[in-house]
């Protein structure tokens, strides 16, 4: 009589495996957007020897904007990477201009910034900016003073390879507990991209890096 190898060994791994997989589906890490942050920041001057050049008339350097996003990385798992994989930020900002243009539409810019290597903690922050040729476009010239002036809100979305991982609004509560943006509907605003930069892109890119998380190079692969 030839004995079955089933309950012997095949069991055994069986209920190895049963055990195993949902560990291996619990690893993960969360992020969450604790504020967003906007503020009107004069053209950082910078001496360079002989050469500084500036328009005619102009008193004093114009404002950026910058959206300021602070955000954590929580440790849910001692099984989950310590620096995090490649995560895509969105940037949703819309303008308070509707007065000013032809259809009474507020302005939406829009923007993506890409950052890696985010590691566990809390105080985190990456940004982006307007520069003050747009904010002297979409506000016929004279950009507002202020950026609680300027804006009626800001949205800001962060995505790993599985989907989203945050969202938050500056003033829409809502949207972190529904998940979803108010920018996903814009039939009420004109949405314009290409106008919202990295920090890279402005004259901020060599200020603060031990402050902001660094944006990954457009040019890496």
């Amino acid at each position: 009589m030839i004995k079955s190898l089933f309950p012997a060994t095949i069991l055994p791994a069986v209920f190895f495996a049963l055990c195993v997989m949902p560990l291996k589906a619990q690893v993960k890490s969360e992020f969450y957007i604790k504020k967003i942050e906007s503020t009107l920041f004069d053209t950082p001057q910078f001496s360079a020897g002989s050469y500084r050049k500036q328009q005619p008339g102009a008193a004093r350097p114009t404002p950026w904007l910058e959206i300021d996003v602070n955000f954590e990385r929580d440790e849910i798992s001692k099984e989950a990477p310590k620096y995090s994989e490649e995560l895509t930020v969105e940037f949703y900002i819309l303008l308070n201009n509707a007065a000013l243009n032809p259809d009474k539409k507020p302005t939406l810019l829009t923007g993506t910034t890409t950052i890696s290597d985010v590691p566990y903690g809390k105080g985190l922050h990456t940004a982006a900016f307007v520069s003050p040729q747009t904010m002297g476009r979409y506000f016929d010239g004279k950009p507002p003073a202020s950026a609680q002036q300027a804006l009626v809100d800001v949205g800001v979305s962060i995505s790993d390879s599985t989907g989203l991982v945050a969202i938050a609004s500056s003033k829409s509560a809502d949207v972190a507990k529904q998940g979803k943006g108010w920018w996903d509907s814009d039939a009420g605003m004109t949405k314009v991209t290409g106008r919202v930069l990295e920090k890279s892109q402005t004259p901020f890119a060599p200020m603060a890096w031990d402050y902001f998380v660094p944006s990954k190079p457009k040019s890496a692969n």
